[in-house]
């Protein structure tokens, strides 16, 4: 890249992230004094990060710090994550059992009728991406009765459209597979997590099959306050990242940034501000002045990511880095080294699908067999959707729901999939 052009991206992605760090640094302390319960949280994570944060300001190189702590916030991420995916299991669950015990009013149209319902909402979507989402929707939702060995063939079957891809993005799609069915749960979250542990355990250890009115209160407010905790200790490490993500972007860019005295100093404003409300033993509410600032910062914000261009094909280590931090995801890695990108034979592809089939199979050793039937509808929803025509989806949802003898789930099934897609 040309030294002209290569300070021009540099002094977009300083004014970028900079703008951006004072913002979220902004709604990271708000969080705190509109949330007391999270306080604890926040200051904690704030803690290191402002101390990296200070040794920026006063000019200091923290690179390798703020590194290492984005790490470990991703490793945190992981252990929290894995609740999530558990949770989701669970409330799968717990959603097709609820009209056994709460009244509520049983769905006008019949299988069918509903099906047609269904399909026309689909075809009328042009997006095929809102047209996969809610095909997955539709995998996901449905009542599962294949035997262990359709659904191991289907599984299979599927992931063979994956040959000649490259082999780390299929084994990427394996370890999705494998957490969200709860395979491989990470050493070290229930210590990190105790709350959180506890009610996955009561939800683990419950009696579906033979489960009352009082079992299930237990468990849903067991589910629904663990989704809370855990609702609010994820949105403080995506914010903590975030901040870790441009901070680590001012440091990759500042030595070559033409900043503007200006904007630089409105910047260090905001954010020395913010450092001070953090540094007080009480909670007070943020200074007005620092409030009337934020207009300003996120006309910056926007008018800088217009300015912000990566080539596909960039080498420089520092800019890969920068376009990763700046991605869609907080938690993106950086590029492993020696990531496989040979492309997937049959043979592989084949390999690896029977084992994650052979792994699932033990995994479901002792399990109920409603948690096994969610957890099949979860592996399903996330490969790819095989229709072949508006017909057999229509036979595929209409047959699924017809098929379901349990009435309470059928009727279930059909209220979540109108509010998923069907609700205006």
């Amino acid at each position: 890249m040309e030294t002209h052009e290569r300070k021009r991206l540099m002094s977009s992605a300083y004014r970028y992230a900079f703008s951006r760090l004072a913002l979220n640094y902004y709604t990271f302390c708000e969080m705190m004094l509109e949330s007391p319960a999270m306080a604890e949280d926040i200051r904690a994570g704030e803690k290191e990060f402002g101390q990296l944060l200070d040794g920026f300001l006063n000019g200091e190189d923290r690179t390798a710090g703020t590194d290492a702590l984005r790490g470990r916030t991703m490793k945190e991420m992981e252990l929290l994550a894995s609740y999530a995916d558990c949770y989701t299991v669970y409330e799968y669950v717990l959603n097709r059992l609820e009209r056994r015990f709460v009244e509520m009013e049983a769905p006008k149209e019949t299988p069918e009728e509903f099906a047609d319902r269904v399909v026309e909402r689909l075809r009328a979507s042009r997006d095929s991406v809102i047209l996969d989402s809610g095909m997955r929707s539709v995998v996901a939702q449905l009542p599962v009765r294949y035997t262990r060995q359709k659904f191991y063939g289907l599984v299979m079957d599927k992931l063979t459209a994956y040959i000649g891809a490259d082999k780390a993005g299929i084994e990427g799609l394996l370890y999705m597979l494998r957490t969200s069915a709860m395979m491989d749960l990470p050493e070290g979250r229930a210590e990190r997590y105790p709350e959180l542990e506890e009610a996955y355990l009561v939800l683990r250890d419950a009696d579906y099959r033979n489960m009352d009115k009082d079992a299930y209160e237990n468990c849903r407010f067991r589910l629904d306050r663990a989704v809370e905790v855990y609702q609010a200790k994820a949105d403080v490490k995506i914010l903590m990242e975030s901040l870790l993500n441009d901070l680590y972007i001012l440091f990759l860019s500042r030595n070559e940034a033409m900043i503007d005295v200006w904007e630089d100093n409105m910047f260090r404003h905001v954010i020395t501000g913010v450092r001070e409300h953090f540094q007080r033993d009480g909670l007070t509410d943020i200074d007005e002045a620092l409030t009337e600032s934020l207009e300003d910062l996120e006309g910056i914000q926007e008018s800088a990511m217009e300015r912000i261009h990566f080539k596909e094909d960039e080498t420089d280590e520092d800019l890969k880095k920068m376009e990763i931090l700046m991605s869609a995801s907080e938690f993106a890695p950086f590029e492993e080294k020696g990531r496989d990108t040979e492309p997937a034979d049959r043979e592989w592809v084949e390999e690896k699908s029977r084992q994650f089939c052979e792994d699932l199979e033990a995994s479901f050793s002792g399990m109920p067999k409603a948690v096994i039937r969610a957890v099949m509808a979860g592996v399903l929803a996330q490969l790819p959707m095989t229709f072949r025509s508006v017909d057999e989806l229509r036979e595929y949802v209409s047959g699924s729901l017809l098929a379901c003898t349990d009435y309470a789930e059928r009727e279930a099934c059909m209220e979540l999939l109108t509010r998923e897609l069907l609700d205006e």
